[in-house]
């Protein structure tokens, strides 16, 4: 079974999405159903889900932000996208993140199931492309293939790479490539990426005069929100509240 994770901040639609979608009959299991999308990204970071499915307003983190979250640390899950009709513009915008399918809110119980087939298609394609590429790839120097992305990740982690780029640059499947670093790192590829930038932002923060948003963008970030966040995450306290200490002592 393919594990779903949902979320939607109106109750009517959490209650659709639980009791009225045949999940099992398509192969799937429905893990959780989050009220917004901060909620949404701690439970795909706990429960790594294979497909998310997200509504693209919500409060503390909207859609956009989460397609974005995905995207960047584990970009081989689809995403589904719920709109209304009149969201559907600005939904739109999240093809930059490679969304899988997009379904309005008012038909979701006819359109669902066949954003979800297409979902399950894209990650079978992705399961016979790593097999293949495992085969290929068990014949190469993994070793040397491993220490190529590292020294890649060093050199550009402050810029805004992708997997893609990874990939293109060093002429390897990007399926395979996230897994040989997860396995040589213990570490997901772009947490680790999300972690350097944040390491490399406190040292700016600590030795600069720089406004938070112009740390922000030093370190790759165009949502200075966005990187507040992520800051928090990884230090335990936003960018505002690290600068403040640091000029107290």
């Amino acid at each position: 079974m393919w594990k779903v994770i949902a979320a939607d901040d109106e109750a009517y639609m959490r209650e659709a999405l639980e009791n009225l979608i045949s999940w099992e009959n398509m192969g799937c299991t429905l893990l959780a159903v989050c009220r917004n999308g901060k909620e949404l990204a701690e439970k795909i970071e706990d429960m790594r889900p294979d497909i998310v499915v997200t509504d693209i307003r919500m409060p503390l983190m909207d859609g956009l932000e989460v397609c974005r979250y995905v995207y960047e640390t584990c970009p081989e899950v689809p995403v589904i996208i719920l709109s209304a009709y009149s969201d559907f513009a600005y939904a739109k915008k999240a093809i930059h993140y490679n969304v899988c399918e997009y379904v309005l809110k008012i038909s979701v119980l006819e359109e669902l199931p066949g954003a979800l087939e297409k979902a399950v298609g894209r990650l079978e394609k992705q399961q016979e492309e790593a097999s293949f590429t495992v085969k290929e790839e068990a014949e190469k120097d993994t070793d040397g293939l491993y220490y190529q992305m590292v020294r890649y990740i060093e050199e550009n982690y402050q810029n805004k790479i992708t997997l893609d780029d990874i990939a293109d640059k060093l002429h390897a499947n990007r399926s395979y490539l996230s897994r040989l670093y997860k396995s040589r790192r213990g570490i997901n590829l772009f947490d680790d990426i999300l972690k350097k930038r944040i390491e490399k932002a406190k040292e700016y923060i600590d030795s600069t005069d720089w406004k938070i948003y112009e740390v922000s963008e030093a370190v790759g970030f165009d949502d200075t929100g966005y990187f507040s966040r992520v800051f928090k995450k990884y230090s335990g306290m936003s960018p505002k509240e690290y600068k403040n200490r640091r000029e107290k002592k």
